[in-house]
């Protein structure tokens, strides 16, 4: 509370027998005060579950409730302004403490409309008790449910603007002591992995699946917020064992690990087959399953490539890409003009990018896929097993060679014309 006392007469009932016995009431609180307490920490604790698991909440709640009651009773004693009152140090504490605990400020908010009912309430009890005249009774009624109302609300604004600023410097350093614990484990650096798992809420030692998402498209929407959803869709399809560890790298892009457990049974390759996340604004490359504190490594390292080739990929409307789909493919990202070169020396003709050698390609990869089978090639294909056939002639020709021959640079290069489409292939020339 500051050291001026400033009157209120605007606002409340100025008449003096109302004021009288405003301050009687305040006075008989004040010698009741440690009772008026006892009651506020009940009710806040069944009120507010939290503080009930935390013993350095209960004592700040309970210090800060004892600050509540002493400014509203010398506020109601000696009529003073409610602008004029600053919050208690305990409360700003409290605020403090909360915010640190990653808890929302409803948290708060509770507590302090515990405070205005059960102060308002023991004081009108006391009301009837020592007033006289019904009608004087009834405006001191008014006058302190005024009071206690205002001095709640300016409590609250105070409290927010406290937490907001103690929610964002405790957010910002621990988000800057989680970046550099990350980068400290990928990096291969000596960690304590108590430490670790401690500052993450997230075990190292057990089988984890590396995902990094992005935002694909503008939006004006909470990226990191869409972001956070997808993957916690994610975890809940690959049966994560608990939270998955999300560390946001930028406004667009976030790292994560799902945390499976001992459960390496997953089947990774159906998921990210059929997985859509439910949000088209999101795109996420995931790693293979991999164990403890260098599974943790691997299979971001993998996740890692497989955005190199989303990013790139040419590949329309491109939601989830698994490492192990990826392939070789990934590792040929990094430098894709020699990709490219490579991809044309492989090829010949069939990396010109227009539909008839598009049509040459898929039939080629079908082939190679089924094992070199005429029959299943038509199958899949839904094409008579002589077209297959005449076709693969057709491309052979194109290739000069047996389209077993070169088979893994084939099927290699083809890969890469799938992905990154006209990134590495050769413009088609046409004559008007």
């Amino acid at each position: 509370m500051t050291a001026e006392v400033t009157k209120v007469e605007s606002m409340h009932d100025p008449d003096p027998s109302v004021r009288a016995l405003v301050m009687r009431v305040a006075a008989v609180a004040g010698k009741h005060a440690d009772e008026i307490v006892s009651l506020l920490v009940d009710e806040a604790v069944n009120e507010v579950e939290e503080i009930k698991a935390d013993q350095r909440l209960l004592e700040l709640a309970t210090a800060g409730a004892q600050a509540a009651v002493v400014t509203n009773l010398q506020m109601l004693e000696h009529d003073l302004d409610v602008s004029s009152m600053e919050v208690p140090g305990a409360v700003v504490e409290y605020a403090r403490v909360v915010a640190q605990r990653g808890f929302p400020f409803d948290l708060l908010e509770r507590g302090t409309r515990v405070t205005r009912n059960v102060m308002l309430r023991w004081c009108l009890e006391r009301l009837g008790e020592l007033g006289d005249d019904p009608v004087v009774v009834a405006r001191s009624a008014v006058d302190l449910m005024t009071r206690l109302t205002t001095w709640t609300d300016d409590l609250y604004r105070q409290v927010l603007h406290h937490y907001e600023i103690a929610r964002e410097t405790w957010l910002r350093e621990r988000t800057a002591a989680r970046t550099a614990l990350i980068e400290a484990i990928l990096a291969g650096r000596s960690v304590d992995v108590g430490d670790v798992e401690r500052a993450f809420s997230y075990r190292l030692n057990q089988w984890h699946v590396g995902v990094i998402a992005w935002i694909n498209r503008s939006t004006s929407e909470d990226r990191l917020a869409r972001l956070e959803s997808a993957v916690s869709v994610l975890a809940k399809r690959c049966g994560a064992q608990s939270r998955p560890l999300f560390e946001p790298r930028d406004e667009r892009t976030a790292w994560a690990w799902l945390p499976l457990g001992a459960d390496a049974g997953v089947d990774l390759f159906e998921i990210a087959s059929t997985f859509d996340g439910g949000d088209d604004s999101v795109t996420m490359a995931i790693g293979a399953m991999h164990e403890g504190a260098e599974g943790f490594v691997r299979t971001h390292r993998q996740a890692t490539r497989a955005a190199m080739v989303a990013r790139a990929s040419q590949v329309p409307n491109l939601r989830v890409v698994f490492s192990e789909s990826a392939g070789s493919v990934a590792l040929m990202c990094s430098d894709l003009a020699l990709a490219s070169e490579w991809v044309r020396d492989v090829l010949g003709p069939l990396a010109v990018d227009d539909p008839p050698m598009a049509q040459y390609r898929e039939t080629l990869r079908t082939f190679l896929a089924s094992g070199g089978s005429y029959a299943t090639t038509a199958v899949i294909l839904t094409m008579h097993k002589n077209s297959v056939m005449y076709r693969l002639r057709k491309i052979e020709q194109l290739l000069g060679r047996s389209v077993r021959e070169r088979r893994l640079d084939v099927e290699n290069a083809l890969a890469l014309c799938e992905w990154l489409g006209s990134a590495v292939m050769e413009q088609s020339v046409r004559s008007d």
